[in-house]
């Protein structure tokens, strides 16, 4: 009972502010079909005394490495109050100074080439897009800053061609708003951590759950949309079940399933978002009717890893995730945790459901994929601790995916092993499930980060099983 509340405040916490200040003004307009680029157009409440500075994302919430989206924005404009151009110039990282000494800048305008962003950035899951009939964006990709107005509100407005359907996972809706709509963020984060699709080939569906669950869809060949939706919920419905509650009030799943840009780009990565999470995959991914069950399978695991982030480390997490540093990707020391046991919970909610032989296979078959993992890389890496591990992932993840790997491998193996140790000295009355909810109720009250050292007394706080010596095992390096 008191589990649930503790949700509800996860809300607005720990990146919503729930501010009441004056509100900044996004308008992110798309001026026709098959344009290649976006203008957006940031409007202070009040005007600022120059110089401010304009800032564009490189690092991105939980993706471990950088991109220069910088690198697709021009030109950058901006004016007083009173519509008079003011100088703006660019200077070292993503950054321009906007005005000089005795000008007040009102209002500052970019434009943002989407097709050169999708043909230089190779990881597909990294980029927004535009493709016939459809257009694509990571809030993080198109949307700047101005230098400490981060933690602002914001009104978005978004503009697009008349008659397209235009969804964002700020305010979705169905049916989507044609043309034109309007969002609203608490800050910056939650701006840039949204997602926006629109065009006449975009699917939507709005399925019921405990959560309404919105499914956008872009397939450039055959799928099922009702089938992706229905794998979907289940999976969300699995992972709510496993926390007790939801920390948000709807969700998306946006997927967009592609023909590759060329031989080098990458498919196959997805991404998690405090109220969404997104698949950028190849269409040899999308479900249909003829899809086997394995395929279904795959599929509803790959949701139920993403929806888990929501709670960790969206909204409980280590040192380093929070606040976010944008332009530079932060040093972090336990995605070993964040990827790790949310694998491994992942597994526990993907086998729920079967009968108790099926459950025990499908464990086995997951976890003795995972040792193999372990096992097989190279010997650099097993003698690195998990520690050592993250801090090299924090920027290179997915570049050397033998560290994501790993990171991932290992701390799912710790969570088994936490898991057993818990079930067994509690005669099977508590599970690495109690753990976890404890961490999210643990988050709640003291709204910070937790520290590595602290989490075998949150833990036993709700099992009563001191898990110290599993955890610390793991850590250490797995060859000396």
């Amino acid at each position: 009972m008191r589990f649930v509340p503790a949700l509800a405040l996860l809300i607005c916490a720990p990146v919503l502010a729930c501010s009441q200040t004056p509100q900044l003004t996004y308008v992110l307009h798309y001026s026709a079909p098959g344009s290649e680029r976006i203008r957006v157009s940031m409007t202070l409440p009040d005007a600022q005394a120059a110089p401010v500075t304009l800032v564009m994302p490189r690092a991105i919430p939980m993706g471990y490495g950088e991109q220069q989206f910088d690198r697709y924005v021009d030109p950058v404009l901006a004016f007083s109050d009173s519509g008079e151009p003011l100088p703006v110039q660019r200077t070292d990282g993503p950054r321009w100074t906007i005005g000089k000494a005795g000008a007040r800048v009102r209002r500052v305008e970019y434009e943002v080439s989407l097709a050169r962003m999708e043909r230089e950035i190779l990881g597909a899951s990294d980029s927004s897009r535009v493709r016939p009939g459809y257009v694509g964006l990571l809030g993080y990709s198109i949307f700047a800053f101005i230098d400490g107005f981060e933690d602002r509100p914001i009104r978005l407005q978004i503009d697009g061609p008349a008659g397209w359907p235009i969804f964002s996972t700020l305010a979705p809706h169905l049916p989507a708003a044609t043309g034109s709509m309007a969002a609203q963020a608490t800050s910056f984060y939650v701006l840039a951590d949204s997602q926006i699709a629109m065009g006449p080939k975009l699917q939507l569906q709005r399925l019921a759950g405990t959560v309404p669950l919105f499914v956008a869809l872009y397939a450039e060949g055959e799928v099922d949309i009702d089938l992706h939706g229905k794998v979907g919920l289940e999976a969300m419905e699995q992972v709510i079940a496993y926390f007790g509650g939801a920390p948000f009030p709807h969700y998306t799943i946006l997927i967009e399933l592609l023909r590759p840009v060329s031989p080098d780009h990458r498919y196959g990565f997805s991404m998690e978002h405090l109220d969404s999470s997104t698949y950028y995959l190849g269409m040899d991914r999308g479900i249909t009717s003829k899809s086997a069950a394995e395929q279904k399978d795959r599929e509803r695991f790959n949701f139920a890893h993403h929806i888990a982030h929501a709670w960790v480390p969206k909204r409980a997490y280590g040192e380093g995730y929070f606040p976010f540093t944008w332009e530079l990707a932060p040093v972090l020391d336990t995605i070993w945790l964040s990827e790790g046991f949310v694998r491994y919970l992942a597994i526990e909610v993907s086998s729920a459901g079967r009968s108790e032989s099926e459950s025990k296979a499908y464990r086995k078959r997951m976890l003795d994929g995972l040792r193999g993992i372990v096992a097989e890389s190279p010997a650099f890496i097993r003698r690195m601790s998990l520690v050592e591990l993250s801090r090299v992932g924090s920027t290179r993840y997915s570049e050397d995916f033998r560290t994501g790997r790993n990171l991932f491998s290992r701390g799912a193996l710790m969570a088994a092993e936490m898991d057993e140790r818990i079930r067994e000295r509690s005669a099977g009355k508590k599970s690495f499930r109690d753990g976890m909810r404890n961490l999210i109720s643990w988050s709640v009250r003291h709204r910070r980060a937790f520290r590595i050292e602290e989490l075998p007394a949150i833990f036993a706080e709700d099992t009563g099983v001191d898990t110290r010596e599993v955890m610390e095992k793991w850590l250490r390096p797995i060859e000396p």
